[in-house]
């Protein structure tokens, strides 16, 4: 949750190059207080069944590190451009200090 926090204190230059979703695996009310307690103004979409993540590659694999997101899925973030195809794919653990970077990114696609 600290990472979002972190996350938020960009979040305003990010929107500023792109759409940004925070992806989230719980129920709506869980995702609603995580909104809350974050302090997150970014959209905080539902993925229950994990398709989305599955979709980005984002489960774990037995040889990364795990970050817990409902219990099954990475922390990190998924950078896709116009045409639908994906620049940036990483697990990061600490995505919100390294919005910077994100930010970076964004600014050469």
């Amino acid at each position: 949750m600290q990472q979002l926090g972190e996350l938020q204190k960009s979040a305003a230059g990010l929107r500023g190059l792109a759409d940004v979703f925070v992806l989230n695996g719980d129920t709506p009310d869980d995702s609603r207080r995580l909104k809350r307690i974050s302090g997150i103004s970014l959209p905080v979409l539902l993925d229950r069944d994990l398709s989305v993540a599955r979709s980005y590659d984002m489960l774990p694999k037995p040889d990364q590190p795990m970050g817990m997101m409902s219990g099954v899925a990475q922390m990190g973030y998924v950078i896709v451009d116009e045409q639908g195809i994906i620049r940036v794919q990483r697990v990061d653990l600490n995505f919100g200090t390294h919005a910077d970077q994100i930010y970076q990114i964004l600014r050469t696609i």
